[in-house]
């Protein structure tokens, strides 16, 4: 039985990106992805320009070693990430990135088995609300330089190897 549900979830996997790709516009975003309750999604997704929503509900994005979600915006092609109920896990580098100027929150969700669950760097600025970071390899949160502003509130964090959160990183 274990075999055929395994096989099974196999032949019907969906990518990230194909769940990116089918989605439409609602409301103020430019994009409104809506994954499956109780799926899992492969791979990661590069965002750089739009207000994108990604509503989890439950589901799993497995970035099986690969590069995670990353958010890349400018002042030609600002870029917007909100992130709700879902599990990241397996990123080689990241869970989620957020660089240039790119904005976001991340509201709801555990980022589990990734070098660092959520890396900010140059002007970038997000807000993180009752989410977990366990077992990162190196940080939580990793924030590069003093630039990218990072709130966060009601967050966990355990077992991650160098530090939970990390300010300044080399």
């Amino acid at each position: 039985m274990i075999y055929f549900i395994s096989l099974f979830s196999l032949l019907y996997s969906i990518t990230l990106q194909e769940a990116y790709d089918a989605a439409s516009s609602y409301g103020d975003y430019d994009k409104y992805v809506e994954l499956n309750q109780d799926s899992i999604y492969y791979g990661g997704l590069g965002l750089y320009e739009g207000n994108i929503y990604i509503n989890g509900n439950g589901s799993i994005i497995d970035l099986e070693q690969g590069n995670g979600v990353w958010v890349y915006g400018d002042e030609n092609y600002p870029c917007n990430l909100d992130i709700s109920y879902t599990t990241i896990v397996n990123g080689a580098y990241y869970g989620l990135s957020f660089g240039g100027t790119a904005t976001g929150t991340i509201h709801n969700c555990n980022l589990i088995n990734n070098d660092m669950g959520i890396k900010l760097y140059d002007s970038s600025n997000a807000n993180i609300f009752n989410c977990n970071f366990i077992n990162n390899i190196t940080y939580g949160i990793g924030v590069y330089t003093e630039e990218p502003i990072c709130n966060i509130s009601y967050c966990n964090s355990w077992g991650n190897g160098e530090y939970d959160y990390m300010e300044n990183c080399p």
